[in-house]
């Protein structure tokens, strides 16, 4: 079974949708026409988040890569490779200042995205299906048979 994920830029101005083939292509809301293609990952692509200035997204997969886009050129400007495991979920603070990933391999990384350096790694006991952030410093983890997890984080 194919899977897809959609998800609509804060500002509303366009949408992102990935999938089976590991492309995630950008759409603009008000013409409905395609505005990149973008290429990259080894597999299908299981999450999308994207920035709350809607300048940047991040996808990630079954290759286990989280995958950092420029949305006005379509250009890959970070390709991060730490997870041993499919990614089933990222999310972005509000305040655009941390990334988190999670998924198959049961850790949780909390990324940087000013240097898009690992700044703190969660360990669990099972996959993780989800996350979101509540706030910049709290991380609520939905495990797929381990229950719901809160990690309070605080970067430096």
């Amino acid at each position: 079974m194919h899977r897809s994920v959609r998800r609509i830029a804060p500002d509303g101005t366009w949408l992102a949708a990935a999938g089976y083939d590991g492309r995630v292509r950008i759409w603009d809301a008000a013409t409905g026409r395609r505005k990149a293609v973008l290429a990259g990952h080894s597999g299908l692509v299981l999450t999308l988040a994207i920035a709350p200035d809607s300048t940047w997204l991040a996808s990630a997969g079954y290759d286990g890569t989280v995958r950092i886009w420029d949305t006005a050129t379509g250009r890959e400007r970070e390709a991060l490779a730490r997870h041993t495991n499919s990614l089933e979920t990222v999310a972005i603070t509000a305040d655009d200042r941390w990334l988190a990933s999670a998924g198959q391999d049961g850790t949780v990384r909390i990324w940087d995205t000013t240097t898009w350096q690992v700044q703190a790694l969660m360990r669990t006991d099972a996959e993780i299906s989800s996350c979101a952030w509540l706030g910049s410093s709290a991380l609520a983890l939905a495990g797929k048979e381990a229950g719901l997890y809160l990690f309070s984080f605080t970067g430096t």
